[in-house]
C-alpha cells in the first residue's frame, strides 16, 4: 500500500510506487494495472488516466531505473583519483544495485542499454594511467558489455567483485 494519501496532483507518482514495489516484487510480467488500482482503492480508469496502457507505465519505469543506475555507478567513484580503484568502484556499485534489486535489472536489460558516459570517463582515464593504447568508446563499450553479461549471469552464479574488476583489468589490457 502507498504509505501517503494522494490528491489528483500525486496520482500518478502513487502509480509509478506501487508499480515499482510490483516489479521489484515479482518482475515486469506480473505487474498489472487493475492491481495498482486495487492497491490504490481507485477505479482502473484513474489509473488509464495517467498511463493508457503497461507499455507506457512500464517506459516510464525504464528511464527511471536506467537512471538510478547510470547514478548508482557514479556513486563514490571520484573519491581516488586512481583508475583501477575507480573502476572496483563502479563494479562494487553495480553488483549491489543487482542484488538490491534484481528484478529492476532484470527488467532494464531488456532493452536498449547505451554505455554511461561515467564509465566511458573511467576506462578513458585507466588507458591514461596504464599508458595503454585504447580507443576509449570501443574499449567502454567492451566493458560495458561484460558487465551486462556478468548483471545477466547474477544471482545464479555468485560473483565478487575482485574477480569482476580482474577480468575488466585483463580485457583492457592491463
Amino acid at each position: 500500500m502507498v504509505t501517503q494519501p494522494y490528491h489528483r496532483q500525486n496520482l500518478a507518482a502513487a502509480i509509478q510506487q506501487v508499480a515499482r514495489q510490483q516489479l521489484e516484487e515479482a518482475g515486469a510480467n506480473q505487474l498489472s494495472l487493475r492491481q495498482i488500482a486495487r492497491v490504490l482503492a481507485v477505479t482502473p480508469a484513474a489509473v488509464y488516466r495517467h498511463f493508457p496502457d503497461k507499455a507506457s507505465l512500464l517506459a516510464n519505469l525504464k528511464t527511471t531505473i536506467q537512471a538510478e543506475v547510470t547514478a548508482t555507478l557514479r556513486m563514490g567513484v571520484l573519491d581516488s583519483a586512481d583508475a583501477p580503484t575507480m573502476l572496483r568502484q563502479m563494479v562494487t556499485n553495480l553488483l549491489t544495485y543487482q542484488h538490491d534489486h534484481p528484478y529492476g535489472i532484470q527488467f532494464v536489460l531488456t532493452g536498449d542499454l547505451s554505455v554511461p558516459q561515467s564509465l566511458t570517463t573511467v576506462v578513458t582515464l585507466y588507458a591514461a594511467q596504464q599508458q595503454l593504447t585504447l580507443e576509449p568508446q570501443s574499449a567502454a563499450l567492451a566493458v560495458w558489455t561484460y558487465l551486462v553479461g556478468v548483471l545477466v549471469l547474477l544471482p545464479t552464479i555468485p560473483v565478487v567483485e575482485k574477480q569482476v574488476t580482474s577480468q575488466l583489468i585483463s580485457l583492457l589490457g592491463g
